[in-house]
């Protein structure tokens, strides 16, 4: 069984969990934005300025490093740095966090989501803001349904799943504690 965690761009983990735990359960996936604090194993950049301000820092032999393929000539071809396909045609913040859920989905038979509020939303008063948001949303909603055979998990997610998210049957709720002590026995990660 594959088990793998996403990490939300924003997400600060817990400074009382040893991060070596969660990666007995998985390797983590996330945007550049969590390497840092996290050393997130797989890593996703979708800015072409970022991305190549960290290839020139060698970045990507720290981690399995992700940019997108309509990126790579641009980025003279890195050695060592991985590709992905698609390009976004919709306006959204946080371009990294959906690329993750279409990666791990593909290798995954459960995916562990760390950071994410996934509660229902106030309406944005700004209007670009707010369309911005509801595309993150619904390409979110998107990549759970697209992949109906990954049991979804929202871990320490103490909010009511938002109205669109309710319907899924194969996304869930635990808390960090009951999944480290269920999974932290064996190294599942990809």
């Amino acid at each position: 069984m594959n088990i793998n965690w996403v990490l939300a761009n924003n997400h600060v983990p817990d400074p009382t969990i040893d991060l070596d735990q969660l990666k007995t359960c998985g390797a983590l996936w996330g945007g550049w934005q969590t390497w840092r604090a996290c050393n997130t194993d797989n890593v996703i950049c979708h800015d072409i300025g970022k991305a190549s301000e960290l290839i020139k820092r060698a970045f990507h032999a720290t981690c399995n490093f992700y940019v997108p393929n309509s990126a790579y000539v641009t980025l003279d071809r890195p050695q060592g740095v991985r590709l992905y396909e698609g390009e976004f045609v919709h306006d959204l913040d946080h371009h990294e966090e959906i690329v993750a859920l279409h990666l791990v989905a593909g290798v995954s038979d459960i995916v562990l989501l760390l950071g994410f509020d996934l509660s229902e939303p106030e309406k944005l008063s700004d209007r670009l803001q707010e369309h911005r948001a509801l595309n993150y949303r619904n390409l979110f909603r998107q990549a759970i349904l697209d992949n109906s055979d990954v049991q979804w998990v929202m871990i320490d997610h103490d909010k009511e799943f938002r109205k669109d998210l309710q319907d899924l049957e194969n996304l869930t709720q635990d808390s960090l504690n009951n999944v480290l002590v269920t999974l932290g026995g064996g190294n599942n990660s990809v």
